[in-house]
């Protein structure tokens, strides 16, 4: 079950136009109010809650609501997105973060990124938490991890780009500092992901940076 929660009729439409999950139903929810009663009892939905809807101050609503609904995967948009406010909202439990208006194709793979246990913040948001993480402040990301010898297993250039990434440089910027094409700073990320066993850049920066402070 998938809750569509805004009084915008054309937002709703938009995010169901990206929404097209097999066996799923969709249900437009007007109101906030609405949104609480609906929520009553459930777990597994998948909330996408446009925060520009949100008469109260979105941080404060969202915790409330969370701590009411634990069970629920919710995805907070807003036509603004800041990565300061992502941020916010990742340490109250969101799963998900972003612009309410993204691509239709790019709702759908977060959302079913979400719905399969993932968190899905944004590059700008992922890109700031792992500068959090590198200035030696943990708690930005509220999931620290032990040493390990994962790192070892890389070639050379993937532990520079580890590196590189555990300091928040973007694939574009690294590619550049290298010398090297993008899709070849993707393909080392591939391989990094999967010697390491971390799923995403902040994983593997906490993992660096774990190692190294």
């Amino acid at each position: 079950m998938v809750f569509l929660c805004s009084h915008n009729q054309k937002l709703r439409e938009h995010w169901s136009k990206g929404l097209s999950f097999k066996g799923e139903s969709a249900v437009a929810i007007d109101t906030l109010d609405q949104l609480r009663d609906r929520l009553n009892g459930s777990a597994g939905v998948l909330v996408l809650l446009d925060l520009d809807a949100v008469e109260t101050e979105a941080i404060a609503f969202v915790k409330d609501v969370l701590s009411r609904y634990p069970a629920i995967y919710l995805f907070a948009l807003t036509a603004k997105p800041s990565p300061t406010q992502g941020i916010a909202l990742a340490q109250v439990g969101v799963r998900g973060y972003g612009n309410s208006w993204m691509h239709p194709d790019t709702l759908r793979q977060s959302s079913q990124l979400i719905q399969a246990g993932e968190v899905w913040l944004g590059q700008e948001v992922i890109q700031l938490l792992i500068k959090g993480v590198s200035a030696g402040d943990r708690s930005v990301s509220g999931t620290p991890t032990t040493a390990d010898n994962r790192l070892s297993v890389l070639t050379a250039r993937e532990q520079e780009i580890s590196q590189r990434v555990a300091v928040g440089e973007s694939n574009k910027l690294i590619a550049y500092e290298l010398g090297i094409t993008e899709r070849t700073v993707k393909a080392h990320m591939s391989n990094i992901f999967q010697k390491t066993e971390v799923k995403d850049r902040l994983q593997l920066a906490l993992l660096v940076n774990n190692q190294t402070h």
